[in-house]
């Protein structure tokens, strides 16, 4: 078994690195969303 060459190991903490980065955003936004509904609902 051959190791993973530089490049592919790059490439597999910047997809990691962009799946953490997406998942950050889209926890904000569902916070914000959260937030909008409560408000404009009268619970806020």
């Amino acid at each position: 078994m051959t190791a993973p060459s530089p490049y592919e190991e790059r490439r597999r903490r910047l997809r990691g690195r962009n799946l953490a980065t997406l998942a950050a955003l889209v926890g904000l936004a569902s916070l914000f969303y959260a937030i909008t509904l409560v408000r404009m609902g009268g619970g806020g």
